[in-house]
Formats: structure tokens, C-alpha cells, sequence
């Protein structure tokens, strides 16, 4: 089957497909190539991360770096390697509930595209220890733990594609589902004493 190229998806989100999560690998794995040393870890996050949930059909990855910064090497080293930089440094949106006590910001990352003509991906590059690098494998681990709350989640997500006309509009609904989502994924971590699982791709030496 071959890639979709790299628009934006229609519609917003689709049933699960089979290939996600090998395409999440395999695209972690060129990440962190790309990146080397720079890269603590590389995740394959967000929905199609997750077997069984619909999702926007782009792949979406997650580089932990030890020191966020939007100059050399972490953007020489991924143009370098066909990835298109969105912008500069970008500020997420603060999750509820979350108060950081650090002085620095942790709700900052970069972005990626993908290589031009290849399938659609966006890189996120976040700072190793920060909240919303936190946040992203909680919620994908907890979503691939509990089927109920997949289920629940990916029902609500299709649901939105009858009522939305613009990805603002998507992201703005589904924000106080999330919410309420990482709340009892807290719980569940909590419980569990749930760490992330491994990596799906790091830089060792002499590979």
C-alpha cells in the first residue's frame, strides 16, 4: 500500500489503520538517527500510536533532547536529513491542572515535517523531564492499557468529524476530553506505578 503524501489529512480522523504502528517505528528509528546523541529517546506518540484508535492519519514522533534550544546541531542535524522545521520555537497551550514548579518553561517544543513527498509526520522535540514530554507517553500508555477509555475516546473522536469544519475547531472541542482523559490517566499511573515503556528508537554508541 503506498503512503499517503504529506497533506493534511480528510477527514480529521479515520478508523485505525494496520500500518500505523509499524510506520511509527520505522519513522522513530530515522528520527534518531538523525538526531544522535542529541536524542535521549524517540517515541512514536499520539493516536495512531495506540493499536485499535482512530486517529488523523499522520505519524506523530517525539524526540526527548536534553537541552531545548532552536539552534545548531538539533535543527542542522534534522534538515540534514530531508525534515522541514515549522517555525520557531513554539509555546503549547498549558494542560489543566498542571502547575510547573520549574523556573524554566516546560511547555515549549519544536516542530518537523516530515520530508517533502513522503508521507505526512510531524516531529515534536521536547526537553527530557518536562511536563509535556511527561504527558505525552502517560496519555498514549494509559490509552493502549484501558480498552474501555480507548474505546470511549475513539468514539468521541469520530463523533467530532460530523460537526467540525477546521482543524482549530477539532483541536478546541477535544481539549476538555483530554483534560478530563490525563486526569484519570494520573490515576491510573498512580496505581500502577506506571514508568514509560522503551523507547521505540535511541542513539547508542557504535550503532
Amino acid at each position: 500500500m503506498k503512503a499517503p503524501m504529506d497533506t493534511p489529512p480528510t477527514p480529521w480522523v479515520v478508523p485505525p489503520q494496520p500500518q500505523w504502528g509499524d510506520e511509527g517505528a520505522d519513522w522513530a528509528a530515522r528520527v534518531a538517527e538523525a538526531l544522535g546523541e542529541e536524542a535521549l529517546r524517540v517515541d512514536h506518540i499520539g493516536s495512531t500510536a495506540v493499536p485499535g484508535l482512530p486517529a488523523k492519519d499522520e505519524i506523530d514522533i517525539q524526540a526527548s533532547v536534553f537541552r531545548l534550544r532552536p539552534s545548531e546541531p538539533l535543527v542542522e542535524r534534522l534538515t540534514a536529513a530531508g525534515f522541514r522545521q515549522l517555525g520557531a520555537m513554539h509555546d503549547e497551550d498549558e494542560v489543566e491542572d498542571y502547575t510547573p514548579i520549574e523556573e524554566v518553561p516546560v511547555w515549549r517544543k519544536l516542530l518537523f515535517h516530515g520530508p517533502e513527498g513522503e508521507r505526512r509526520v510531524i516531529v515534536h522535540l521536547r526537553r527530557n523531564g518536562a511536563v509535556n514530554t511527561r504527558l505525552a507517553l502517560l496519555l498514549r500508555d494509559y490509552l493502549r492499557a484501558d480498552e474501555r477509555v480507548k474505546a470511549d475516546f475513539g468514539r468521541f473522536k469520530l463523533a467530532l468529524n460530523d460537526i467540525i469544519e477546521d482543524e482549530a475547531e477539532y483541536l478546541a472541542l477535544k481539549e476538555p476530553f483530554l483534560a478530563m482523559t490525563l486526569r484519570a490517566a494520573e490515576g491510573w499511573a498512580e496505581l500502577t506505578r506506571w514508568v514509560p515503556s522503551a523507547p521505540d528508537a535511541y542513539w547508542s554508541v557504535g550503532q
